[in-house]
């Protein structure tokens, strides 16, 4: 809140009459800003939100195209709908495990007994990075 005081000139000295001083007159101003300097701010702020908005947005995509690239999934997790060949290989990436390659390949039923039949055919169930897994074409059957 801000007060403006306003003070009427002196009356002149030199008059023989001597006239009581007339108080200053105080006025309050409401909120303390002119309207330009207040829609000004309001514009400050808007701007401010739609930076912070573009660089979350910009962050949020980052970070999706980092995890997608490490994972090898698309981003969404949308499925390339392209279905098994007769014989296929998988290469086995950093964190990969059997249960997962076993979900990836959506045959239907029992993801275990994809699981125990991917470790018989390929020596057990201990996968290692870059190793070449066989996944039979009687899986997709």
């Amino acid at each position: 809140m801000a007060a403006v005081v306003q003070i009427s000139p002196r009356p002149d000295e030199s008059s023989s009459s001597r006239a009581l001083k007339p108080a200053p007159a105080l006025r309050v101003l409401e909120g303390g800003r002119s309207e330009q300097s207040l829609r000004m701010a309001a514009v400050y702020r808007r701007r401010r939100i739609i930076s912070a908005l573009a660089v979350l947005t910009v962050a949020v995509l980052g970070f999706l195209v980092v995890q997608s690239s490490t994972t090898g999934s698309s981003p969404v997790g949308a499925s390339t709908g392209v279905s098994a060949p007769a014989a296929a290989t998988h290469v086995v990436r950093s964190g990969e495990t059997l249960w997962e390659i076993a979900r990836s390949l959506e045959v239907g039923g029992d993801v275990r007994d994809v699981v125990d039949r991917l470790a018989e055919i390929n020596g057990g169930p201990v996968i290692r990075v870059g190793q070449e897994l066989v996944i039979p074409a009687s899986l997709f059957e």
